[in-house]
């Protein structure tokens, strides 16, 4: 899935899904409905509504305190992370939860309730299709918080309704508040989950871009060593560049590069880096923001024993402003992974 979306992805789609709406509008409905229960008087039905929201949603980021997993942007060694559960997703499935629910108990036609309900999962679908799609989670990430919510309104929504409302909440809110600080602020408790960029196969060839002891010939549009980093890294111009690489066998290689565009306004955030092979065009990657590794696969019929010369293609989008920076983007490695071993 992730490597489906990597070649896929589109400028026009990616500014669409910049911005935070598709969960802001469900919020902004959650809103709208508290004040129409208070207005109806339905104090219960509304303080219930939203302690299944919060806690829920605590809980969940007490999960993603205690499990450590990286993200599909994580840049070895900063291989911890939060990537599961998705905060957005458990946030949108709450929601939609709470709303459908009380929903299905208003006195409307069966057919107004199908329809609210479907918009509702629409919504919840896109929420999760958003945060595949920008790269922030993996899919065993989204379906995995999708069931966690799920199984936490299967817990909350159906209560007897001799229990109040603390009382029911009370074991989740003391388990919340004893468990979070103890990962929180003893990270030796949490437990690592497996993740695709933890992956410790050792590459073929690497290179270390603006290591000047690293192999390789750099040639065309490549600008000042990045010098305020940890990891060595350079700049490439707007233009063309290249990397001569020997290869000392004719097979299928899995290559791995980490690279970021500069920092710009996230409306104009649009940066496409075309991959050339031995003057042969092999993918077009639309670049994120923020270090990030890409990967993409080479064929043999590309290849030649011996020197081989990695093109990399980028032009200034007409988005950008005229004082943008020269640079285009920044390379920290590339790795060479010989398929099958």
């Amino acid at each position: 899935m992730y490597d489906w979306i990597e070649v896929h992805r589109s400028c026009t789609v990616t500014h669409f899904f910049l911005s935070e709406w598709p969960l802001r509008s469900l919020i902004a409905l959650g809103v709208f409905m508290l004040l129409w229960l208070c207005h109806q008087r339905r104090w219960t039905e509304g303080a219930y509504g939203g302690a299944v929201v919060i806690v829920g949603s605590l809980l969940g980021e007490l999960i993603k305190t205690a499990l450590e997993r990286a993200r599909p942007a994580a840049l070895p060694p900063l291989l911890t992370g939060n990537s599961f559960p998705s905060g957005h997703v458990i946030g949108a499935v709450l929601l939609a939860g709470v709303l459908g629910s009380l929903l299905l108990q208003q006195r409307i036609a069966a057919w107004q309730k199908r329809l609210g309900v479907s918009i509702l999962l629409v919504w919840v679908t896109t929420v999760m299709w958003q945060r595949l799609y920008l790269m922030h989670h993996w899919l065993s990430d989204i379906v995995g918080s999708a069931l966690l919510a799920s199984a936490w309104l299967c817990f909350a929504l159906p209560r007897p309704e001799s229990r109040s409302l603390i009382r029911h909440f009370a074991p989740s809110c003391v388990g919340l508040l004893l468990g979070y600080p103890i990962f929180y602020y003893f990270p030796s408790t949490r437990i690592p989950l497996p993740s695709a960029v933890m992956s410790t196969r050792e590459p073929l060839l690497a290179f270390s871009f603006g290591d000047a002891n690293s192999a390789g010939a750099f040639q065309g549009a490549w600008g000042e060593p990045i010098h305020n980093s940890t990891e060595p890294g350079a700049w490439m111009l707007f233009g063309e560049a290249s990397l001569e690489v020997q290869l000392p066998h004719r097979q299928a290689y899995t290559v791995q590069f980490a690279a970021r565009p500069p920092a710009v306004p996230k409306e104009i955030r649009c940066f496409l880096l075309e991959i050339s092979i031995n003057q042969q065009f092999v993918q077009r990657f639309l670049l994120q923001g923020g270090w990030r590794h890409y990967e993409f696969h080479l064929d043999p019929s590309l290849l030649q024993v011996g020197l081989n010369t990695f093109t990399f293609r980028t032009e200034k989008s007409p988005s950008l402003p005229v004082s943008s920076p020269r640079e285009a983007v920044a390379f920290q490695s590339l790795a060479l992974f010989a398929e099958g071993h």
